[in-house]
């Protein structure tokens, strides 16, 4: 509980930082200036789009390595796209419950294992994305603190010494999904799947890229990644529908960082995030005609967690 009101206070501090930068740096003439050279660029916008959609197209790949391959990766791909719409409709990152309930109802999965695939790869994601994030600030010769490298670096071979060596027999429920951590990060499938993963978060940069170069704004490829990871780590303080505020306070100032001015910076970073908007209604609305899902359907899965006595479709329980 604590964990949950640390953040979502300081995703309220991030919400407040962003009014500050509106309220002195919303320029409506040279927003809408910025948009009109984005619509008449319809191959950057074709480019943006295409690599946003393969980098969805990755992670479902690598959510598929992980949780079984005798499904379609359209299954995978439908879920994730159901899971962006809802995190960019509701003020809380409920959308992997959605997308835990489509895996479990389409599988016949249990929900603890299914929500335990998507767990998974939300901490996979988050791996990926600090290293990048501490790769990219010693690629673009930024200051960084060796001390945290350092202590990072114990910090991942502590857990993977835990993951290793702890025995487990004394939790059953875990042992069951540590198990099967254990037997995928451990062969060869981990580095596939972390492979398919940090691709998936380079390809997404191209967003940032491609709404700063039409803005005339020159930043090259890695910094552009870097500032893109950085500001989705930053999105774990998610307290408004698609994290509005908490994205564009944390691209502006990673963009302010690598030399931006900050009037540039702020609606860069409004226009990356309108874009995505976009696109998560865009693949959401296809999501909802070639998979549809009922209403009440969704708010159970979103309630699930609350549930004690749940009692999900086992009767086809996987082994992973």
């Amino acid at each position: 509980m604590r964990g949950k009101a640390f953040t979502g206070l300081f995703g309220i501090a991030l919400f407040i930082v962003f009014l500050l930068l509106s309220s002195q740096l919303f320029d409506s003439d040279h927003l809408l200036g910025r948009l009109r050279v984005i619509i008449v660029q319809p191959g950057w916008i074709m480019f943006m789009f295409v690599a946003y959609l393969l980098s969805f197209l990755l992670k479902a790949a690598a959510w598929r390595a992980y949780a079984g391959r005798e499904h379609p990766i359209g299954l995978y791909l439908h879920g994730m796209f159901y899971s962006l719409l809802i995190n960019h409709l509701l003020p809380i990152k409920a959308g992997d419950l959605v997308r835990t309930g489509i895996l479990m109802k389409k599988t016949s999965m249990r929900w603890d294992n299914a929500l335990h695939s998507v767990v998974i790869m939300r901490l996979a994601d988050m791996l990926v994305l600090g290293v990048i994030s501490g790769l990219g600030m010693l690629w673009l010769g930024m200051t960084m603190s060796w001390l945290a490298v350092a202590a990072a670096a114990a910090a991942l071979l502590a857990a993977g010494a835990a993951l290793r060596f702890t025995p487990m027999r004394r939790w059953t429920f875990a042992e069951r999904h540590i198990t099967q951590l254990k037997a995928i990060v451990l062969s060869r499938q981990g580095p596939y799947i972390l492979s398919l993963i940090a691709a998936s978060w380079v390809l997404e940069a191209a967003i940032l890229f491609g709404i700063a170069h039409m803005g005339g704004i020159e930043i090259g490829a890695v910094a552009s990644v870097w500032a893109n990871s950085v500001t989705i780590g930053g999105q774990i303080f998610h307290v408004t529908p698609g994290g509005i505020g908490t994205y564009e306070s944390t691209l502006s100032s990673s963009l302010a960082v690598l030399g931006v001015s900050w009037d540039e910076a702020y609606a860069t970073a409004l226009l990356a995030h309108a874009f995505k908007f976009a696109f998560s209604f865009i693949v959401g609305a296809y999501s909802l005609v070639r998979m549809p899902i009922g209403l009440r359907e969704a708010r159970d899965w979103l309630r699930m967690p609350r549930k004690s006595n749940l009692h999900t479709n086992s009767t086809s329980e996987r082994t992973f």
